[in-house]
C-alpha cells in the first residue's frame, strides 16, 4: 500500500487542532444581570468593581494551560503517527511509536479528567463570585427597545396607559407628563387661534403625535398615512402660570389626547402605537428630544374590545380621618385607576382657582375658606397631592417646608362631576370635566357603593363627593425617611430576574410626587436604550394591605441585559445601579438625609449611614458620594 506522507500528516493535524479548539474555546453562558442596589442623598455608585472578578480570571488562566497541554498531546499523535508510518516494518521505530501513542492516549485521558474537573471548579467559582445558578443561554435575549428611553432616563416622566398595557378599554384618554415644559405649538394644531377664541379643547398637532393601529403599518403604508388626523383628537392640557400674571403660558408638561372616535373595534383586540416625534419643541425653543433620545419616543399597548363604564374610588387618603397630623403633612388621595389629570390638577390662589378638590379651613375668619396651594397628579396619575403655599420651615437639605394652617381643623372635599347622557360617563362643559374623573371619563364614585351618582349639582339621588377630616398641631414632624428593606436584596445581587420590578421600603409614608425619575433611578453601567417608571404605594414591608406606617417605591424598567461568557472565553457583566437620592421625601416633606438603609451586614441590625458618612453605597456608609464606575465618575 502506497502511503501519501503529506496528506497523512496534515489530516492528523487538523484533527489535532480541532480537538483542541473543543477543549479550549467550548464556550460556557450564563443567564444573569448583575444588580448593585444603592440607596443614598445626591450621587450614588459601585466602588471600583471590576468588570471580571479574580476567580474567573483565575480560572481562564488554568483552561489556557490544558488547553496548552491539549496542543502538545496533539503533537505527540502526529509524531507517533509519523515514526509509525515511516518505519517500514523496523520493530525500533514501531516500538517507538506504540509508547509515545500508548503515553499519549494515557496523557489524553489526563487532560480529559483535568478539563472536567477545571469545569467543575470554573462553576465553583462562579458561585463564590456571586454568579451561581446561570442557566443555558447564548446571550440573545439582550436587546434594546428602539425609541424607549426617553421614558425615565430622558424627558418623559410618565404615561398612560403604561408601556404594554392590557385589556386597555376603547373610550380611554392617553395622557403623557413630560419633565420639562413644552411648547404647546408642538402638541396643538394652531394653539394661538384657538386660545384667542378663548378654547379649553384644540386639534392635535398630528405631524408631532403620531397614533395609529400599529399593525396598519406594512412597508408600503407609512405611520403618517394610518395617524389620527389633527381633528380626530382633541388635545387638553394642565395650564402654567409662572409668572402669576393670570394668563396662561403657551407651553405645559402634562397632555391628555382624548380620540373622538372609540380607539379598536367590538370585535378583536387591537394593538396602538403612540409615536412623539423627536421635532417636538422644548417652551425654549430646544428640542425635546436629545442627545441618546434623540431620534424620539414611542411606546405601543393592546385595546380590548370593551368600553370602560365602572367609575373610580379611593383607595386611600393622607392624613387619616380623624387623625392630629403636623402641619406639614401633605394631602393625598389615591384612587384605583388612573384619573384624567386636567381635572384633577391646578391651583388656588387669591380667592379663586381648582376647586375639583378643596382643603378647607374650618376655624378660619370665613369658617370653610379654602387653604392656597397647588394640587398635583402624580405616581402614574393615581395619586393627586396637595401642598399649601405657606412656607414655615426647611428641611435637613435646605429645602422649604409648606404648611398647613397650624392648630386648625380642616375639611378636604374631592368633588364628583357632573353626569352625562350615559352615567357614569360625566358631563364635559366646553370640553372640560366639572370634577373628578378617571382616565376613560367616569365621574367619581365617592360614597365607595360602586354606582356614580354624581356632583351636588346633578338631578340623581345621592352624593358622590368624597369627604373626610383631620386636625393640625402646632409642631413639625422633622423625622427623615429611612429604607428598611431591599427588593432585591443586598445579597441577591446577581441571577436576577430580567424583568423583576426594583422595590424600596421605607419606613415612613413617602411625599408620592417626590418618587419621580429624577430622585428614584435605574442606571446601567453600559449603552442600553433603558426605559424605567416610579410608583409608590402606602403598604406594609410585605405589600399586603395599605397602611399609615409604610410607603413603597417600586422601579419598573425595560428587560435587563444577561451576563454573557463568549466563544473565546470572554465575560461581559452588566451591572445596574438602583439610586434614591436625597430628593426623596417622607409625606412630611422631609428629605432622606442622611441616606438610612439597611447595612451589608445584615447582622448589625443598624443603618449603613450616619451624619458623618450620610451616603449609603452597596449596604455601606461613606463620607463622600459613591464611584460609580473605576474610571471615577459619578451616578447622576
Amino acid at each position: 500500500m502506497k502511503i501519501n506522507w503529506k496528506n497523512a500528516a496534515i489530516g492528523a493535524a487538523t484533527v489535532g487542532i480541532i480537538l483542541t479548539a473543543i477543549f479550549v474555546f467550548t464556550p460556557t453562558h450564563f443567564a444573569f444581570a448583575q444588580l448593585d442596589t444603592l440607596e443614598g442623598t445626591a450621587l450614588e455608585a459601585q466602588t471600583g468593581l471590576a468588570t471580571e472578578s479574580l476567580p474567573i480570571v483565575i480560572a481562564r488562566v488554568i483552561r489556557i494551560f490544558i488547553g496548552v497541554l491539549g496542543l502538545i498531546l496533539v503533537c505527540l499523535f502526529v509524531y507517533a503517527g509519523f515514526l509509525y508510518l515511516t518505519a517500514r516494518g523496523e520493530p525500533t521505530p514501531v516500538e517507538k511509536a506504540r509508547k509515545i501513542i500508548k503515553n499519549a492516549i494515557i496523557g489524553m485521558a489526563i487532560v480529559l479528567l483535568s478539563f472536567s474537573i477545571t469545569t467543575f471548579i470554573l462553576n465553583r467559582l462562579l458561585a463564590a463570585a456571586g454568579f451561581a445558578g446561570g442557566v443555558t443561554t447564548s446571550g440573545a435575549g439582550n436587546y434594546t427597545e428602539p425609541l424607549s428611553g426617553s421614558l425615565g432616563s430622558g424627558v418623559i416622566e410618565s404615561h398612560y396607559p403604561a408601556r404594554y398595557a392590557t385589556e386597555i378599554p376603547r373610550n380611554t384618554r392617553i395622557s403623557v407628563t413630560f419633565k420639562e415644559a413644552i411648547s404647546l405649538d408642538s402638541i396643538i394644531s394652531d394653539y394661538a387661534t384657538g386660545a384667542a377664541a378663548g378654547a379649553s379643547v384644540f386639534d392635535l398637532n398630528s405631524a408631532k403625535v403620531l397614533i395609529f393601529e400599529t399593525a396598519a403599518v406594512t412597508d408600503e403604508v407609512s405611520e403618517a398615512e394610518v395617524a389620527l388626523g389633527a381633528a380626530e383628537v382633541d388635545v387638553s392640557f394642565v395650564p402654567m402660570d409662572l409668572d402669576d400674571d393670570g394668563v396662561v403660558d403657551p407651553w405645559a408638561t402634562i397632555f391628555v389626547f382624548d380620540p373622538v372616535d372609540l380607539l379598536g373595534n367590538a370585535t378583536t383586540d387591537t394593538n396602538y402605537t403612540i409615536k412623539l416625534e423627536p421635532t417636538i419643541l422644548k417652551a425654549d425653543g430646544s428640542l425635546a428630544f436629545s442627545g441618546a433620545y434623540s431620534s424620539g419616543y414611542e411606546w405601543t399597548f393592546e385595546v380590548s374590545t370593551e368600553v370602560d363604564l365602572t367609575p373610580p374610588y379611593v383607595v386611600s387618603v393622607v392624613p387619616v380621618e380623624g387623625s392630629d397630623e403636623a402641619p406639614n403633612v401633605v394631602v393625598q388621595i389615591t384612587f384605583n385607576e388612573a384619573m384624567d389629570p386636567v381635572a384633577a390638577s391646578g391651583e388656588f390662589i387669591g380667592g379663586t382657582g381648582f376647586t375639583h378638590i378643596e382643603v378647607l379651613d374650618l376655624d378660619s375668619t370665613s369658617a370653610g375658606s379654602n387653604v392656597e396651594g397647588t394640587f398635583s397628579v402624580v405616581n402614574n396619575y393615581r395619586t393627586v397631592e396637595f401642598l399649601p403655599n405657606d412656607v414655615c420651615a426647611s428641611d435637613p437639605c435646605g429645602n422649604d417646608i409648606y404648611c398647613l394652617p397650624f392648630g386648625a381643623d380642616l375639611e378636604v372635599q374631592a368633588h364628583a362631576a357632573s353626569l352625562g347622557a350615559d352615567p357614569p360617563q360625566a358631563e364635559m362643559v366646553g370640553g372640560l370635566f366639572t370634577g373628578l374623573v378617571d382616565a376613560c371619563g367616569n365621574s367619581l364614585d365617592g360614597n365607595g357603593d360602586r354606582v356614580a351618582q354624581g356632583s351636588i349639582e346633578d338631578t340623581v339621588s345621592g352624593l358622590d363627593d368624597y369627604e373626610w377630616n383631620f386636625t393640625t398641631t402646632s409642631e413639625i414632624n422633622d423625622r427623615s425617611p429611612a429604607i428598611v428593606s431591599l427588593l432585591p436584596t443586598l445579597t441577591e445581587n446577581s441571577n436576577i430576574d430580567v424583568n423583576q420590578n426594583i422595590e424600596f421600603v421605607f419606613d415612613i409614608l413617602l411625599q408620592a410626587s417626590t418618587v419621580n425619575s429624577s430622585n428614584v433611578k435605574l442606571l446601567p453601567n453600559h449603552a442600553q436604550e433603558l426605559w424605567f417608571s416610579d410608583s409608590s404605594v402606602n403598604a406594609d414591608p410585605d405589600s399586603t394591605v395599605l397602611g399609615d406606617e409604610y410607603s413603597t417605591a417600586i422601579i419598573r424598567h425595560a428587560q435587563l441585559w444577561e451576563t454573557v461568557i463568549d466563544a473565546a472565553g470572554v465575560t461581559t457583566l452588566y451591572y445596574y445601579y438602583p439610586l434614591v437620592n436625597q430628593g426623596v421625601k417622607s409625606a412630611w416633606q422631609i428629605c432622606m438625609f442622611p441616606s438610612y438603609g439597611p447595612h451589608a451586614a445584615l447582622e448589625l441590625r443598624t443603618s449603613c449611614a450616619d451624619s458623618a458618612a450620610p451616603f449609603c453605597c452597596n449596604g455601606f456608609g461613606q463620607s463622600t458620594p459613591c464611584v460609580r464606575r473605576m474610571d471615577g465618575s459619578l451616578l447622576q
